[in-house]
């Protein structure tokens, strides 16, 4: 049994009332509700919370819509920057016979083959195209015979067309229908084509077709569009452009002079080749081009004398068809990448060339088919851990100051901004807030003395890692003049510098960014009125 004791319920009542009052006197920047009864009022201007994963896509969305990143098993991330993927199809670099009229002087004709220099073509498969065989008879007396192309085949039948030519009786020569080649093959040991006709007066004579005039014979064949789907022979020794690209690389996105320490930065040359010989690739340039339009060369012991040899599919392992790949990764430990990415590159080019079969070894057979290419990709990688000091970024916010922008300059007594940043992450700010009407000029600043540090980086263990949340709150006083001008502020340009977790003894340790760690930010106005 428990006894009420008479002033217990007006002890209780009074303690509420206490606290209730307690509660209305402190200053809560998170709630928009009156601070006291006299005229003291807290108005949140923005409250964000910032995951470092999304804070990095939208650094790749205002950059290059080709760049990614990606997370890694470990929560870590990397940062890829790629170039286009250039493709060189074998039939850019090696053009063969097409289109013309080969002139055939005897019953029994050898014309060359059309071919790139030292290229020797011992097979060629037609795909399309087409042939019409020309001839004038001068002669009062019909002709009869038939035309062959003995090294050119379809279904291992040689190419023969029969043909009749009435008596002279006008000037104009006679040509054959148009004749379809798709299907055919042509076989040569030399770059070399036979053409052969057997010719029959009407008595049954042997005969060759007379010239037109000296030097002019009086039978040809015209070739008509050729194209090819496969080609097989010994490819020569040639050298052909194959890509020259630039990659932007937007790490700091201001003119901020970041002082950027990346671990283990990495350049990957992708190359997927289906031409069917030998090629060397030859690296005719291959620079980053800093913040102040300098060259930096990237030099590596991965390349001999500048050229490395690709893989490519093989005609004697029975690989037509085949795509092969090559890949190239500089990095730490065979070039100068890392001390180019502390210089704070802005953009990679390259122009790479080829050679087909620079040993120049005759007994090797290659192919090329209708689809042979050789693809080129240069990718620039970062991950996202090392240190950084005065590293850029910048971001606008909408503003809105509410009520706060209507109340009488005459009444108010004092203007205070807080700002609070809950820190999961090891990098620290050091920002500048510039208030901006809606054309986006800018009326002033929030630090009229510059720039200050408002977050301050979470700690980190011996691997990079943070293992607490830092807070941080800042506050700024503003006279009322100044705070006139800004209330009409709609936006808030920020302007940051980011560096990452300093030990007590001012070294900068290496830390890691995980994808999941977070930052918020909150940024509220404190008003106080005169009675």
């Amino acid at each position: 049994m428990k006894i009420k004791l008479p002033g217990q319920r007006l002890l209780t009542g009074a303690l509420l009332l206490l606290a209730l009052l307690a509660a209305c006197r402190k200053s809560v920047f998170d709630d928009t509700e009156l601070a006291d009864h006299s005229a003291e009022y807290a108005f949140p201007l923005f409250n964000t919370t910032l995951n470092i994963k999304d804070l990095m896509d939208q650094v790749l969305n205002d950059t290059l819509a080709g760049d990614t990143i990606q997370v890694n098993a470990d929560g870590t991330m990397t940062l890829f920057y790629s170039g286009d993927v250039a493709k060189k199809p074998a039939t850019d670099i090696f053009t063969f016979f097409e289109t013309g009229l080969v002139p055939i002087a005897d019953t029994f004709t050898v014309a060359p083959f059309e071919a790139p220099d030292s290229v020797t073509i011992r097979r060629a498969d037609l795909k399309s195209g087409t042939i019409n065989i020309v001839i004038k008879n001068s002669l009062p007396d019909s002709i009869y015979g038939t035309f062959y192309i003995p090294q050119m085949t379809k279904n291992n039948v040689v190419f023969a067309y029969p043909f009749h030519l009435p008596p002279n009786a006008t000037p104009l020569p006679w040509i054959s229908p148009t004749i379809s080649v798709a299907g055919h093959i042509l076989r040569s040991d030399n770059n070399t084509l036979e053409f052969r006709y057997e010719a029959y007066d009407k008595f049954g004579n042997r005969i060759k077709v007379p010239e037109i005039a000296p030097g002019a014979p009086g039978v040809g064949v015209v070739f008509n569009n050729l194209e090819f789907s496969y080609l097989e022979g010994y490819w020569g020794y040639t050298e052909y452009p194959l890509t020259r690209d630039t990659i932007e690389i937007d790490i700091n996105q201001t003119d901020l002079k970041g002082d950027v320490k990346v671990v283990n930065p990495k350049v990957t040359m992708t190359v997927f080749n289906s031409w069917g010989f030998p090629t060397r690739g030859v690296v005719k340039y291959l620079a980053f081009i800093g913040q102040d339009g300098q060259e930096l060369a990237l030099e590596s012991t991965l390349f001999n004398n500048d050229s490395v040899d690709f893989n490519y599919p093989s005609w004697a392992a029975n690989e037509v068809g085949q795509t092969k790949y090559t890949y190239f990764t500089l990095d730490t430990s065979n070039s100068n990448i890392a001390d180019i990415f502390n210089a704070q590159p802005t953009r990679l080019i390259y122009d790479v060339a080829g050679i087909s079969n620079a040993l120049k070894d005759p007994s090797i057979v290659g192919f090329m088919t209708d689809s042979s290419v050789i693809g080129l990709n240069m990718r620039v990688e970062l991950q996202l851990a090392g240190s950084v000091k005065n590293f850029g970024a910048e971001q606008t916010l909408d503003l809105n100051f509410g009520e706060n922008s209507e109340i009488d300059t005459a009444k108010i007594e004092s203007v205070e901004f807080k700002l609070v940043t809950e820190n999961g992450t090891p990098i620290s700010n050091r920002v500048q807030l510039y208030f901006q009407d809606s054309l986006g000029v800018v009326i002033d600043s929030l630090f009229a003395d510059g720039a200050r540090d408002i977050m301050q980086a979470a700690p980190v263990d011996n691997q990079g890692l943070v293992y607490a949340v830092q807070r941080t709150e800042t506050y700024v006083p503003m006279d009322v003049a100044r705070f006139d001008r800004i209330r009409q502020a709609k936006t808030a340009y920020l302007k940051l510098a980011f560096s990452t977790y300093t030990a007590p003894d001012g070294s900068q340790q290496p830390v890691k960014l995980l994808a999941n760690m977070n930052v918020t930010f909150k940024m509220g106005l404190k008003v106080r009125t005169r009675n």
